[in-house]
């Protein structure tokens, strides 16, 4: 309420370790699995010195952090108490964790739409129609069984 504890600077803090062993209690919701990682992390705050530290956050299991993983924070040097700043961050955000996948599956949709007919999709390794020997002499492909019919 008077300032103490405030947090008053941004930064940048380096994972040096994460854990969730001393949490059993887990959420589970919105198809996702929450649960809270004790990290120690290296805080860069601007304009203040580097620290060491502790702090809890909640992630989902699919998108906590990694070892090494840099993760923008406010903080406070002198108190060393760290807010992690995860919501306009893809790689721990759900939300926009699917909204990019979006992004990305339409246009790739939008490629493929725009591709010449008989292009294989993308990443694909789907097997092309030989051509044909001797100017077609009256050999068939079988796509589903991959091979030429006299």
């Amino acid at each position: 309420m008077f300032g103490f504890g405030k947090v008053t600077h941004d930064g940048v803090a380096t994972v040096v370790s994460l854990s969730s062993d001393r949490h059993s209690f887990v959420i589970k919701g919105a198809g996702l699995t929450r649960c809270q990682y004790d990290l120690v992390i290296d805080v860069q705050p601007n304009g203040a010195p580097p620290f060491r530290t502790e702090t809890t956050h909640w992630f989902a299991r699919m998108l906590s952090p990694h070892v090494g993983d840099q993760i923008r924070v406010r903080c406070n040097p002198e108190t060393k108490k760290v807010k992690l700043d995860v919501r306009s961050d893809p790689r721990y955000n759900p939300g926009m964790q699917d909204a990019m996948q979006r992004d990305a599956r339409e246009a790739q949709r939008q490629a493929d739409l725009a591709a010449p007919p008989g292009t294989p999709p993308a990443g694909s390794t789907r097997r092309q129609p030989p051509p044909p020997a001797g100017g077609g002499n009256g050999q068939r492909f079988d796509p589903r069984s991959g091979e030429r019919q006299f």
